[in-house]
């Protein structure tokens, strides 16, 4: 059971400009009772900035997992990721993101991070609901500083279901249909 006493609250940062998918997140992490502090940036340049902040600030530790929205003013999501795991203060925080096919091609392609970095956005309230415990899983894996998956190294706990991110557009697809399509 995770530490959620006042002292050890994790914190969840999101970086989504739509200020209704914001909100939808917070109510999906209410309704599962999970205890977090949920920090919303609604710009590239101000995540940018915040993480730089966190980076320098030896005192204040990063938080314990991130989501990003690859389309955002300024700023992208995929060059905060790139920012991200460019910093060793960042190497332990699990990172997800929602992106188009093109970045995550380029992204998979440039090694930058694990292929369980990408989800897929959520389009219902049932896959709001995974994803508000998917980044509680991982927030509290680093808040307890214990391994994310038995099976590698990666800080990300790996998504499933509607979440999973698959390689290629067929995958998805055959996803999507369900187990008669195979």
């Amino acid at each position: 059971m995770p530490n959620t006493t006042q002292n050890h609250i994790p914190t969840i940062v999101y970086v989504e400009d739509n200020a209704g998918d914001a909100v939808l997140l917070e109510e999906a992490l209410r309704e599962r009772g999970h205890a977090c502090q949920l920090v919303v940036i609604d710009h590239g340049n101000k995540a940018k900035h915040y993480f730089q902040m966190k980076e320098t600030a030896r005192d204040l530790p990063p938080p314990h997992c991130i989501l990003l929205d690859s389309l955002l003013p300024a700023v992208t999501g995929g060059e905060l990721l790139r920012f991200l795991r460019g910093s060793e203060v960042y190497d332990d925080t699990p990172v997800y993101i929602f992106s188009a096919e093109r970045e995550y091609a380029q992204l998979i392609a440039a090694n930058v991070l694990s292929k369980e970095s990408f989800i897929t956005k959520a389009a219902d309230w049932d896959g709001l609901l995974q994803l508000a415990d998917l980044l509680m899983c991982s927030a509290t894996a680093k808040e307890d500083q214990t391994p994310a998956n038995p099976t590698d190294s990666n800080p990300e706990v790996h998504a499933e279901g509607v979440l999973r991110r698959h390689d290629t557009k067929e995958q998805r697809l055959r996803a999507q249909a369900g187990p008669q399509s195979t």
